[in-house]
Parts: C-alpha cells; sequence; structure tokens
C-alpha cells in the first residue's frame, strides 16, 4: 500500500468519532505514514528506588572476582573495586547478575553504567532532587527545595505531550496506611521551586490518566472506571479495524493489549483469576491493594500503557521508600532496617535487598516486553525509549556519592551507541583521570532528546570542571 493511500486512510479514521484516549494513537501512526519518523517521540521511564544500588551486584558474572572486594563490615554486600582506566566490556560473552537476569532477552538494549560521581549532591538517605538535578539541598528527613529542574523536569519540556510528566509512587507506610492522594516525593521538578506532583494511588493514577483522557469529564470518568476503560472503547476500536490497513491494525492490537492487564486487575474484584501471594494478605484487586508489591506492579502496568498510548513522554516512578515492608516478597523487615543489615527472618539482608531488587527488574522487564511488542518505524518502541533505573541514595543505604550506578535499558531512537550483546562500562573512580559524574549522564540524555548542553546542575568543587562537562562519548552514537 502507498504511503499516500496510508495517509488518507489514517486522516479518515482520525476524523472518525473516536475517543481522544486514542488520538495519540492515530496521531502517531499518521506520522510514520507519512514518512516521518524523526516526529515518532522519545520516551523516558526512569525507576527510582531507595537505599542504594548495590554496585558490586550488577557486575557481570566473570567479572566480579576482578572487579569487586568484600565489604568493610560483617553482612554488608561486597563493594566495587575503582578503576584506573575505563573499562568498556561487551555483555554478549558474560552472563548478567543475578538480579538483572531478567533483562537477558533484552541484553542488545542494555548498558549498566558505574564509577559516576555524584558528590555535587548531599549522600545520607537520600539526595532528594539532587539525584536527578545534580545539586545539594535538604536534610535527612526533608527534601529541601528544589534549586532548579531535574533531568525528567528537562525532558519532559523538550518532549511535550498530553501529560508532560506522569511520576507515579507509593505514598507512605503502605501497609500502615497509604497516603492515596497527589505527593510530592521531593525527587522531581520542572524548574526553580517548581516539584513535580507524584500519584500515590494506581486506582486515582488509572482513573486521572485514562478515565479523564478518554472521556474528559470527571463524571463520566467515574462510571467508566467501573465498567471499565477497555470495554467502553470496543466501539471505536471496531471501527478503527475496519478503516486501518494490516501493519497499523496490528500497532492497535498491541496498544490495546496495554490496557487489558489493567482490566484483568479489576477483575479479580469479582473472583476472576484470584491470586494470593505467598507471605501475602488475600488480594482483591491490585489497583486497592495494600500490599507494596501489588501497588508497584499497578504502577509499572500503569506507566507501560501511558507510553505505548502516548499521554506521556517521561514518566517516573518512584519504586519504594525506606517505611515500606516488602511483605509481598517474604521479607518482615521495613527498607531502612535491611539498609542497615538488621536481621531479617529466613534471609540475610544482603538476600533482602537482593530479592527486592530483583523484583524492581522484573518490572522493568516486563515494560519492556510490552514495548517491544509494539511495531514502530523500523523497529518497535523499545528502539525509540530509554528505561533508566538508579537511585537517589546511590551507592548504598547511607550513599557516599563517589559511585552512583546506573542500567539503562532501550535504544532511544539510534541515539545511543549501538552494541551487540550490551555494554558495560565502569569509568574510572573519583578524582581519577577520566572521571565523569552524573551530570554528564543526564548531559548525554539531553542531547539524546534534541536539547545539548555543556553543563548540567552545580559543579562538584573537588573535580575539575572538565570531568562534569559534556555528555559520555562512549554512550552515545
Amino acid at each position: 500500500m502507498s504511503h499516500r493511500t496510508r495517509r488518507e486512510l489514517l486522516k479518515t479514521a482520525a476524523a472518525a468519532t473516536v475517543s481522544p484516549l486514542l488520538l495519540p494513537f492515530l496521531q502517531r501512526v499518521q506520522a510514520e505514514a507519512a514518512g516521518g519518523l524523526a516526529a515518532v517521540p522519545k520516551r523516558f521511564l526512569f525507576v527510582v528506588k531507595c537505599s542504594g544500588l548495590t554496585p558490586s551486584e550488577l557486575v557481570p558474572a566473570g567479572l566480579a572476582d576482578e572487579w569487586t572486594r568484600p565489604g568493610n563490615e560483617d553482612g554488608w554486600p561486597d563493594e566495587l573495586k575503582p578503576a584506573e582506566s575505563l573499562l568498556d566490556v561487551s555483555l554478549a560473552d558474560h552472563e548478567l547478575p543475578e538480579s538483572l537476569r531478567s533483562l537477558t532477552p533484552y541484553k542488545d538494549h542494555l548498558k549498566i553504567l558505574q564509577g559516576l560521581s555524584g558528590k555535587m549532591c548531599r549522600g545520607g538517605h537520600s539526595a532528594w532532587y539532587g539525584a536527578m538535578g545534580c545539586f545539594h539541598t535538604g536534610s535527612e528527613g526533608n527534601p529541601g527545595r528544589a534549586a532548579g529542574p531535574t533531568v525528567d523536569g528537562l525532558l519532559a519540556k523538550s518532549l511535550p505531550s498530553i501529560f508532560p510528566h506522569v511520576g507515579l509512587t507509593l505514598g507512605g507506610k503502605v501497609l500502615s496506611g497509604v497516603k492515596d492522594s497527589v505527593v510530592y516525593p521531593g525527587i522531581s521538578a520542572i524548574d526553580v521551586d517548581r516539584p513535580l506532583p507524584y500519584q500515590a494511588s494506581p486506582l486515582m493514577a488509572y482513573k486521572n490518566l485514562f478515565g479523564m483522557a478518554a472521556t474528559g469529564l470527571e463524571g463520566r470518568a467515574d462510571r467508566q472506571l467501573n465498567s471499565m476503560l477497555l470495554d467502553h472503547m470496543v466501539d471505536d476500536v471496531q471501527k478503527l479495524q475496519g478503516q486501518i490497513p494490516g501493519a497499523d491494525r496490528e500497532k492497535l492490537d498491541h496498544y490495546l493489549e496495554a490496557f487489558e492487564s489493567l482490566r484483568n486487575r479489576r477483575r479479580k474484584l469479582s473472583g476472576l483469576e484470584a491470586t494470593i501471594r505467598r507471605h501475602a494478605p488475600t488480594v482483591d484487586d491490585k489497583y486497592e491493594s495494600n500490599v507494596e508489591t501489588d501497588r508497584i506492579e499497578a504502577h509499572f502496568d500503569i506507566a507501560a500503557a501511558t507510553l505505548i498510548a502516548g499521554l506521556s513522554n517521561v514518566v517516573t516512578i518512584r519504586a519504594d521508600t525506606l517505611d515500606i515492608t516488602y511483605r509481598g516478597l517474604g521479607i518482615e523487615k521495613h527498607v531502612h532496617g535491611i539498609g542497615h543489615a538488621e536481621t531479617v527472618p529466613g534471609m540475610t539482608a544482603v538476600e533482602a535487598r537482593k530479592r527486592i531488587r530483583t523484583f524492581q527488574v522484573e518490572q522493568i522487564a516486563s515494560v519492556a516486553a510490552k514495548l517491544k511488542a509494539v511495531p514502530e518505524g523500523d523497529g518497535s518502541m523499545l528502539d525509540n525509549t530509554l528505561i533508566v533505573y538508579l537511585s537517589d541514595a546511590a551507592e548504598k543505604h547511607h550513599g557516599s556519592c563517589t559511585e552512583w550506578p546506573f542500567v539503562l535499558l532501550g535504544g532511544l531512537a539510534g541515539k545511543l551507541s549501538p552494541t551487540v550483546g550490551g555494554q558495560y562500562l565502569q569509568y574510572p573512580g573519583y578524582g581519577k583521570t577520566g572521571h565523569r559524574t552524573i551530570a554528564c549522564l543526564y548531559n548525554s540524555l539531553l542531547e539524546a532528546a534534541g536539547q545539548p548542553r555543556d553543563v548540567f546542575g552545580r559543579f562538584d568543587l573537588n573535580l575539575d570542571e572538565d570531568q562534569q562537562k559534556g555528555s559520555l562519548s562512549e554512550l552515545l552514537a
């Protein structure tokens, strides 16, 4: 079918009376039909955990003996040895570490970054806005003020959509009372003193994103939420299926699959496909459950559907907080206690941290699977998306910020350096020649999004400025 004929069909379909929720999908397909692949947006999903991301646990099998060493105290995780020079290793011949193994099907899209520092931020339990903004703020219990925009806030302005930024979080001590409302976790900002809001309730996030976008009326959104959004859209979908060509019809099928998981969760309320998690209370509906793992899974489902639907190009998930107790994973100790190596029934603190990290990475893998299933351009949506996994506490529970690990998954429209089997990058240790900072990574992401800059945030005054400027040439194509 010619581009012109395809465009005409899509234009007719877009002109039809369909749910506004389908319009971003149609507009994206129209752009591709017109040969405007450049118009297809780049997308970002930031996943921010608390209590540090253990560097030694990200080292590929076969390299761990050489690049890790025992921790300083009994019961603490192994440590990463600082590198003297850049280590750039293909992951093709290396098995991923245990907690990252769910990402094995996506190794060609995987990059593991170690050795970056962020000492322009505060250390301790959280760097707050500084983790994605590169500045010092806050205290142990208070996020302080946003001294500038964070990287997700800048990307939201650079990649506009219906919802410029979508934030999803767990709003407090989940098993002792969740704050089911809009909250400000203190990690994202659109500008100076302009923090970005997050939705603490998966149910409310679903309603606000999908119900409101589909109807434009709050009352109808409430009714539609109860009767299921997907059922309400069936008539619109049937209209489109008869008007768009086969390749785009396949995209529509995948688009709808993103909402199937949302519908299936609601059906659990009626007793269909009911599940009981081991070591957790009975779950009726993950969207209204007080089980932390259920709520986190629901947030990741919402994130995937949001990106696929085109409602937003920038989503940030605050995956947990220090107050969370992962009873859904059989862990009877809150994250704060685990960070201090307190005893956990049935496992060591290191094993508990690994179980939590594995669970979070599995949620990332589930989003990657959904994105990879959606054709886009010459590849899939995963090829045009980047998932960034980090901690707001750098490398450990009381982060020193001398080492700040990142896991990157996705293609970002060919803007990242191509590798077969993935890439492991470990930059020289703090203060050594060739050392780089997290600001250089954020410069790289902004450059890939078409917003290049030489400086991001504030400088670490103990490092040469040249080590903190520009992008990571090893990362970009």
